[in-house]
């Protein structure tokens, strides 16, 4: 059953959030069976707006558009390739809880236990929703592909370029749906601040595009305080390893030495669960849960 464009985002927005609500993995379940993720943020960009070009000179001509996503699944199930203007984005916020971010606010140098566990079973779920939402969608005649959940178009590869990046960035899809800007330590900063997990299917239903501001350096990080003249490194005071400055942002080859390799170590020895994981510099800083900028009145 085809449905407008606002009927459509009205109708997936309340069963993202239904399954959010209502889906036990959303626990930690381990620990005190309390949500992983407070009620999440949802967007939609249009399959043939050019920002998907432009991703591709910010992170790398291998980073998939909604079309090329779409193309190759299209042609292995035998069936005909949705145009441009056929395809729809949905992205979505998954907040953490307040709990885990006030937990790991107090950690110096490593993650809090809850913090682990969000990392490990909170991604869990993040793809389970990911994977509900193609479910869910293709019982209603749509044609629907989470890229990060195929793993002939999803990788991780470290380039020469920009570092570790993946053929299908959730922050950076989430940003076309703008639903967030990016600050100095590369996280995104949303509504909800940035502590948060985000993921995306893409679907044969026209979306409109939100009216985002042009793209230039300061709309690209709106809502750090850093780039709006405000002075705030709290992110970089953060990271226990320097992969954070204002010399050159966000190191990711320092932080992936600590953030995968080190901390993979405490938390089995110590969480004994087998995750690696940090977020300080998403936690005890002004975007934790919120965007510090305020838009002008």
């Amino acid at each position: 059953m085809r449905r407008h464009n606002e009927e459509f985002k009205k109708w997936i927005t309340e069963e993202i959030k239904r399954f959010v609500r209502e889906d036990p993995d959303n626990r930690l379940n381990l620990l005190d069976g309390s949500y992983i993720f407070e009620e999440p943020l949802i967007g939609f960009v249009a399959g043939d707006d050019p920002i998907f070009y432009k991703l591709k000179e910010v992170i790398g001509e291998f980073h998939l558009t909604p079309k090329e996503a779409v193309t190759k699944i299209a042609e292995n199930k035998g069936i005909s390739v949705p145009s441009e203007k056929e395809i729809g984005v949905i992205s979505y916020i998954l907040p953490i809880s307040k709990k885990t971010r006030e937990e790991n606010a107090k950690m110096k140098s490593m993650p809090g236990e809850r913090w682990a566990h969000t990392r490990l079973f909170g991604e869990q779920f993040n793809k389970k929703l990911q994977r509900h939402l193609v479910a869910f969608l293709e019982e209603e005649g749509y044609f629907t592909v989470a890229p990060q959940q195929v793993g002939d178009l999803f990788e991780t590869k470290r380039d020469d370029k920009v570092g570790y990046a993946s053929t299908w960035s959730q922050r950076h899809v989430a940003f076309a749906a703008d639903l967030g800007t990016f600050g100095l330590s590369d996280g995104l900063i949303t509504k909800a601040g940035k502590a948060h997990r985000c993921g995306s299917v893409v679907v044969n239903q026209p979306l409109d595009s939100p009216q985002r501001r042009e793209i230039n350096e300061t709309n690209l990080h709106w809502d750090c305080l850093y780039y709006q003249n405000e002075g705030c490194i709290e992110c970089v005071m953060r990271c226990p390893v320097g992969a954070i400055s204002e010399e050159f942002g966000h190191d990711k080859d320092l932080c992936f030495e600590h953030a995968v390799k080190k901390s993979a170590e405490f938390v089995k020895e110590n969480y004994k669960i087998d995750i690696y994981g940090c977020g300080l510099c998403q936690t005890d800083v002004p975007c934790e849960e919120e965007s510090p900028v305020k838009e002008e009145e």
